[in-house]
């Protein structure tokens, strides 16, 4: 008698990281699956702590994608200006998933983020982050612009789904700043938006499950 016996998955262990790694301007890194974690003794042990160093560092126009990072995830990703992250998940977010650290726009396509105890995507310059294709879920905030701040960030988020959320989707503290969020679903969400000015929000096509 045949018996039919499904391939066993091999589990791959992670890739430590030990000083960050620089995915230098308009080229693409391809983590190919992989999954990647900090040192936590040369970047960071992926807790609140300020002052923790990235595991990926995207100059002006890089791309990464594929991959997760695990934990300790340090401080995830730093842009340098505009960057694209395509399918990338972290998987127990440090102390932020990504920053923007020069003014840019980051584009953020498929992937997700879980356990982010304060903010999963940190905007400490000018510019436009647009979310689209994600899954967050047990975070404090999706996307925060650095607090007390006035630059204008432009933040958008469409066909995501995010639940469990401690503060609200997005925050400002920036009359400036803009924040739509369209066809995405949602759970516990205490407030989509916060610290928007009067009119800088909108919202389509979004459902509460």
């Amino acid at each position: 008698m045949f018996v039919s016996v499904a391939p066993v998955q091999q589990a791959h262990a992670a890739t430590v990281v030990n000083s960050t790694i620089v995915v230098p301007a308009g080229t693409v890194y391809d983590g190919r699956g992989q999954t990647f974690v900090a040192n936590p003794s040369t970047l960071g042990d992926g807790s609140q702590a300020e002052g923790q160093k990235p595991i990926f560092r995207l100059e002006a126009g890089a791309t990464l994608q594929n991959l997760t990072i695990g934990a300790p995830g340090a401080d995830g990703v730093h842009c340098y200006g505009s960057c694209n992250v395509t399918n990338v998940t972290w998987a127990d977010v440090g102390e932020d998933a990504l920053t923007l650290k020069k003014s840019g726009t980051v584009n953020i396509t498929g992937g997700a983020a879980y356990k982010a105890y304060d903010k999963v995507f940190q905007m400490n310059a000018a510019g436009t982050i647009n979310i689209r294709n994600f899954r967050a879920d047990d975070i404090g905030k999706l996307v925060r612009q650095n607090g007390g701040t006035s630059y204008k960030v432009v933040m958008t988020v469409d066909s995501s789904n995010i639940s469990n959320v401690k503060d609200s989707i997005l925050r400002t503290d920036s009359s400036q700043s803009t924040g739509r969020i369209t066809n995405t679903r949602y759970s516990r969400v205490p407030t989509l938006f916060k610290g928007f000015a009067s009119g800088n929000t909108s919202q389509s096509g979004n459902t509460q499950y």
